[in-house]
């Protein structure tokens, strides 16, 4: 099996990391360090490209600070709040490496970690990405996780290999085409399993934010899980098709019941509570079914006017 990495496999390929980040002012210090002391170790040109938008804290400032002391760690900033896949989206636009990382920024995926996937990929794969047995999240919160997983590999159009988790490694050519995609929130894992180059997975550790709270509660989790369905499946309108046919059926097996026990034995209509219950039902699945239509048109209002997936205010460091 070949990879996409060009150049010689013992130790001269360049390797980008990029971190979307926001409000990480005190995890991102720890951050670079460790990511530092461990890429060293595999004896490679490497960049650090840290995306970050709007923040509250001092996040830019202290990433300021970091580049001044090395010039590997490199800096995009956005002038709105464009959101986490935009960001790394921008990452990937900019870095320069054969093969490239990604990489939540609140230490929850370990830097120890990269020299593992470095070592996957060089035997021949163009994505490897982290697989975490044991996430240190909330039990409430690894459930939605894997019943996330289950729904959308039973209604996504594709045969793609999910995995909730961002941590990976790409090859250069992975990333040349993933770029292609200009979409509409775009989910990266998703296109990465479309474009389904040679892919594999090895067992990393489940890391523990050290400081500050997760960006990602449960109403965000929701609307990005909501997002990525109807990105890549259209077997949500089918499935409205298959709930009006068998609504359908069972209106007309209603009504035929209703005419034989008034016809053949006298059984007089029930009146107001079926009424109500019938419209009850239909008025719930009609907004229902509307409410999902909408959310499809709504993307694709979006997508045809065309806009930049991101604004960049701001760069600190050279890029290519």
């Amino acid at each position: 099996m070949r990879s996409g990495i060009t150049g010689d496999v013992e130790g001269t390929m360049d390797l980008s990391v990029i971190i979307p980040v926001r409000d990480e002012e005190r995890n991102v210090t720890e951050l670079v360090s460790r990511l530092v002391e461990t890429i060293d170790t595999l004896a490679v040109e490497f960049e650090i490209i840290f995306v970050t938008d709007i923040n509250t804290d001092r996040t830019y400032e202290v990433l300021g600070e970091l580049h001044g002391q090395d010039a590997r760690v490199k800096v995009i900033k956005f002038s709105n709040t464009f959101g986490q896949q935009a960001a790394v989206m921008a990452g990937l636009q900019f870095s320069s490496g054969e093969a490239v990382v990604i990489m939540d920024g609140d230490l929850q995926d370990m830097p120890e970690d990269i020299p593992k996937l470095y070592a996957t990929m060089v035997q021949g794969y163009d994505v490897v990405y982290g697989e975490k047995r044991r996430k240190n999240d909330s039990p409430l919160r690894n459930i939605y996780s894997r019943l996330f997983v289950k729904v959308m590999s039973a209604l996504s159009d594709y045969n793609i290999r999910y995995n909730t988790s961002m941590f990976r490694i790409v090859s250069r050519r992975a990333v040349n085409e993933l770029l292609r995609f200009r979409e509409y929130e775009p989910s990266l894992t998703f296109i990465m399993g479309l474009i389904n180059f040679p892919t594999t997975s090895v067992e990393v550790t489940s890391g523990k934010r050290l400081k500050g709270r997760t960006k990602y509660g449960f109403f965000r989790q929701m609307n990005l899980a909501v997002g990525m369905l109807l990105a890549f499946s259209t077997k949500p309108l089918r499935l409205i098709s298959i709930c009006g046919f068998i609504v359908s059926i069972l209106s007309f097996a209603y009504l035929i019941i209703v005419l034989v026990q008034s016809l053949f034995f006298g059984v007089s209509v029930l009146g107001w509570p079926t009424i109500i219950t019938l419209i009850t039902l239909l008025g719930g699945l009609q907004l229902f079914s509307m409410g999902i239509i909408g959310e499809y048109i709504g993307r694709v209002f979006l997508q045809s006017k065309q806009r930049p997936l991101y604004i960049i205010e701001e760069k600190l460091g050279e890029f290519r």
